[in-house]
């Protein structure tokens, strides 16, 4: 995107940044594309729906996130809503940019290149530019929720050692790869939207199941540019793609299985079934596409897959709702996910998925200070963790979210023992793999964690901010701020609002002696978080290590955190 003269200033978008004569205001990744998308619009009204779609493409997020974009711009602009020069709020309708915009000069470079003081830190930006594709699928971003999404309860408990992964990696790597993509949907429906991201979900955890393929879940965009590809092995590599339509009291699924590398289609089919036959329909499609695999599964083993977790349709719908409010990690969607959750346990009282869906809304509780007990509300989660596994043992998820709980309370070893459940059960569980990846930094040991993700990584290559952020803290304790840096932005371009992300990242900038840029995201977390304390929040930190305690302590006690 080139360079713009918005009314007084300078707008680079490479650089994150507005200048007017000596003076540079930095902006985060999100404010820029906002601010491209308005200058791109310049005189026109443009709706919060464009603003959204354009600035997180394919991420689901809440209208708090533009409103936010919108105050920092008008603060970096020196506009205010009362008086716009710049951004006017047109009621009901969105916002418009009404200050004059033009291309910018051939001098503009120069000038700025200039200014005391600041040539050096604009070459320092532009050595370290990087270019992120934001786009994530809602299957994808609420897998990466049920990581170590949020930190955990910290544990002064000695931490014996961790048995290593059940799945070997290596041998995972070596077998044929499966890539589920999104379902499509028909646009403007949410319902339609909800089924299609049910269906992505439900193919890729029955085929995850199986120990004879690596199934990869969605690349909506590509795959992250670090992360290499998996090479292709004589068995070769698929792909299945489909669609959803539903019409009344019918429903529609398009779907399809290619060859990657020749594109030679090995089968496609139509099915036109009654609404109420979705479950089956799901059944159905595993079969098929397993089949058409060949891969060799016992009887147990496929009807062990193609048992669905609900046969209520009333209850799914509400589930899916829910998961959609889980991923948007606001105390107020918090609220709305439990309640979709209890709705879908009502319908189905043996729902396990509905109870290790709403186990997590109470340990987001807990976590995030939401609720003044909460340690009642970690009870709470841990009682609904084992209720779902009573009901059905063989779901690997419901695994996760009880070693997730356990993780909460600082039960390293229990959560371990979980984990290895869920990747008996799912071999290519990416997010199983991230929380083992997680629980080694908490107990001292980032080294192990780099393994792991990358395992996670190739799992789900278009990742989401959570697995970004676990990379980026582990290098942060190996002393390796470059590359921690590096991995903290990424995470922090998938979602600005996290506040342990930009709490490492200005950790890691002030050690590097970039403190400008390390008091910058300081001012982030106040902003996101006016009365944060470093004290309370390691209160329900998992880190039990007082070393690296210390070390994360000493690398903000010049910030002012």
């Amino acid at each position: 995107m080139p360079r713009l003269r918005v009314g007084d200033w300078l707008l680079d978008p490479a650089m994150n940044q507005i200048s007017r004569g000596a003076k540079v205001e930095r902006l985060e990744p999100k404010a820029v594309e906002v601010l491209v998308a308005l200058a791109q619009r310049a005189g026109q009204v443009v709706s919060r729906e464009t603003l959204l779609s354009e600035a997180w493409k394919g991420v689901t997020v809440s209208d708090d996130a533009l409103t936010q974009s919108i105050t920092k711009l008008r603060q970096a602009l020196g506009d205010t809503s009362k008086e716009s020069s710049y951004i006017q709020t047109i009621s009901k309708r969105g916002y418009r940019l009404i200050a004059a915009v033009a291309p910018d000069d051939a001098g503009a470079l120069e000038a700025s290149e200039a200014i005391p003081g600041i040539a050096p830190v604009l070459r320092r930006l532009r050595s370290t530019h990087w270019i992120m594709v934001a786009g994530a699928a809602v299957v994808t971003a609420f897998a990466a929720y049920w990581l170590i999404a949020n930190p955990l309860s910290r544990s002064n408990s000695t931490i014996t050692e961790l048995p290593a992964p059940t799945t070997n990696s290596s041998e995972l790597e070596s077998l044929p790869e499966v890539v589920v993509q999104p379902f499509g949907e028909t646009e403007g429906d949410q319902l339609q939207a909800l089924l299609a991201r049910g269906f992505t979900a439900r193919l890729i955890t029955d085929l995850s199941r199986f120990p004879d393929i690596r199934v990869v879940s969605p690349r909506i965009a590509r795959a992250s540019p670090e992360i290499e590809p998996a090479k292709k092995t004589a068995a070769g590599n698929y792909q299945v793609t489909g669609e959803v339509q539903r019409n009344g009291d019918n429903i529609r699924v398009y779907i399809h299985l290619t060859e990657a590398v020749s594109g030679r289609s090995l089968w496609s089919e139509q099915y036109d079934r009654p609404y109420t036959d979705i479950f089956s329909l799901q059944d159905d499609l595993t079969r098929q596409v397993l089949g058409v695999l060949r891969v060799k599964v016992t009887n147990a083993e496929l009807l062990r897959s193609a048992r669905p977790y609900t046969r209520n349709l009333e209850a799914y719908e509400n589930f899916l709702r829910a998961q959609s409010a889980l991923i948007i990690r606001s105390k107020a969607e918090n609220e709305t996910a439990r309640q979709m959750y209890s709705r879908a346990i009502q319908l189905d009282p043996n729902f396990a998925r509905a109870y290790a869906g709403l186990a997590l809304t109470y340990a987001a509780d807990r976590r995030n200070f939401w609720r003044q007990d909460g340690a009642a509300a970690l009870a709470t989660a841990f009682d609904l963790a084992k209720k779902a596994q009573q009901i059905d043992p063989d779901i690997p998820e419901v695994y996760f979210a009880l070693a997730f709980v356990h993780m909460e309370r600082g039960e390293f070893s229990q959560a371990v023992d979980e984990l290895h459940a869920a990747l008996r059960l799912s071999p290519s569980f990416a997010d199983a793999y991230a929380l083992l990846a997680g629980i080694q930094t908490y107990r001292g040991q980032p080294r192990d964690t780099i393994p792991l993700m990358r395992t996670a990584m190739r799992l789900v290559p278009d990742s989401g901010h959570l697995y970004f952020m676990i990379l980026g803290r582990a290098y942060f304790f190996l002393g390796d701020e470059d590359s921690a840096v590096l991995y903290l932005r990424k995470a922090i371009a998938r979602n600005p609002e996290n506040l342990e992300t930009r709490f490492f990242l200005a950790a890691a900038l002030n050690l590097m002696g970039q403190h400008d840029d390390a008091a910058w995201e300081a001012e982030e977390i106040r902003i996101l978080e006016p009365t944060f304390s470093i004290r309370e929040w390691l209160k329900n930190y998992p880190m039990s290590d007082a070393k690296q305690i210390k070390q994360l302590i000493d690398a903000v006690s010049s910030t002012g955190l």
